[in-house]
């Protein structure tokens, strides 16, 4: 898969406690600062070092630096990677390039940051709250392949669209994309958008090209629908998340910013518990705006159930999700659905597993 190399933090803040919060903030999601500049002269002297990466730098600064200007910083964003600013005046009308207000806290910072790291493949500006949206966003992540993000996300969103709601259904686990053979529908990766698959539930797939104009992909998707179920495929090796330097982790840094939901996706056996247990520990260190929940798959019935119930819980509790499903074990619905390349309430509309996901969708319409 292509790579882009991974940048390292220079700070050239002269408040302490801005550049402590920033610094602070950014070691707990994976980073460390490699140099912080007291001033223009020593930021100036680090960046001209012989043989410094300079396209691996991400310069985060503050108007206040003694002896900084608009046309350094315009020098100097031609030459990093990327240059983010920060101010406790009004951002709007600065000469400075990159400048934002202060963040309010650690989730406002590490989302602008995260931002950065995928330039160029995302134009900057993409995570401005300016974006009008009228879509709840619902993002499906497994702690390992196979939990089952993949029925869970088709079935919702059948739900959801018999509902009356208008449903986009994406496939973003660009590693093992499945919707399009699961579904019977051709080509769904192609063109330049989703695809009508049903009243009211359109579908699409996401490839490196649609990536890279992911803001032109989603913009419209967010003002049209009323609600958006990504499926992320599996997303274990996703812990590190301001550091992921690949283009197939772009949809989940999007999904951690911009999602209204994340949920994350387990069995109740002792493996799956295990790679539960694994992802809430690094995913309960990331600071995102996604409020996460939590679901059980293939609870088994009776005190057997409640006993795999209650080691899941134990295993999630850290992590502090919104809120916690299950859903039964039921293997012969969608082996039907595949067999037919249909969703369960076409082939097995009284089937637990169906039912179990409808309550779920009118939870979420109401």
């Amino acid at each position: 898969m292509a790579e882009i190399e991974l940048p390292v933090i220079v700070t050239a803040i002269a408040n302490s406690e801005l550049e402590g919060f920033v610094a602070g903030s950014l070691f707990t999601q994976g980073w460390n600062v490699t140099f912080r500049a007291l001033d223009v002269v020593g930021l100036e002297a680090y960046l001209n070092t012989e043989g410094l990466a300079l396209k691996n730098i991400v310069l985060i600064y503050s108007p206040d630096l003694p002896d900084i200007s608009p046309s350094i910083i315009d020098r100097w964003q031609l030459q990093v990677r990327n240059v983010i600013g920060f101010t406790n005046q009004d951002p709007s009308g600065s000469q400075y390039f990159g400048i934002h207000s202060i963040p309010k806290d650690i989730t406002e910072l590490a989302s602008i940051v995260r931002g950065s790291v995928r330039a160029p493949l995302l134009r900057s500006g993409f995570y401005s709250p300016e974006v009008s949206r009228r879509s709840y966003v619902i993002a499906l992540g497994g702690a390992s392949t196979a939990s089952g993000c993949t029925t869970l996300a088709m079935n919702l969103a059948m739900e959801l669209s018999v509902l009356g709601r208008a449903t986009l259904l994406l496939d973003a686990d660009v590693r093992r994309p499945s919707m399009a053979a699961l579904l019977g529908v051709r080509k769904l990766d192609a063109g330049d958008s989703w695809k009508v698959i049903a009243p009211q539930l359109s579908a699409g797939e996401l490839t490196q090209e649609r990536v890279r104009t992911l803001e032109d992909y989603m913009k419209p998707a967010l003002s049209d629908f009323d609600f958006i179920i990504i499926d992320l495929g599996a997303v274990e090796d996703l812990g590190e998340s301001l550091t992921d330097r690949r283009w197939s982790a772009t949809m989940n840094h999007w999904s951690c910013d911009n999602a209204d939901e994340l949920w994350f996706l387990g069995k109740a056996d002792l493996l799956g518990v295990h790679r539960m247990e694994i992802l809430v520990k690094q995913f309960s260190q990331i600071a995102m705006k996604a409020k996460t929940s939590v679901l059980m798959n293939m609870k088994a019935p009776g005190r057997r159930g409640g006993d795999e119930e209650s080691v899941f819980l134990a295993a999630i509790a850290p992590l502090k999700p919104r809120r916690v499903f299950t859903l039964p074990r039921d293997a012969r619905g969608p082996l039907k659905a595949q067999r037919e390349r249909a969703t369960l309430i076409e082939v097995d509309d009284r089937g637990t597993l169906r039912k179990a996901i409808a309550k779920i969708a009118v939870e979420l319409a109401e």
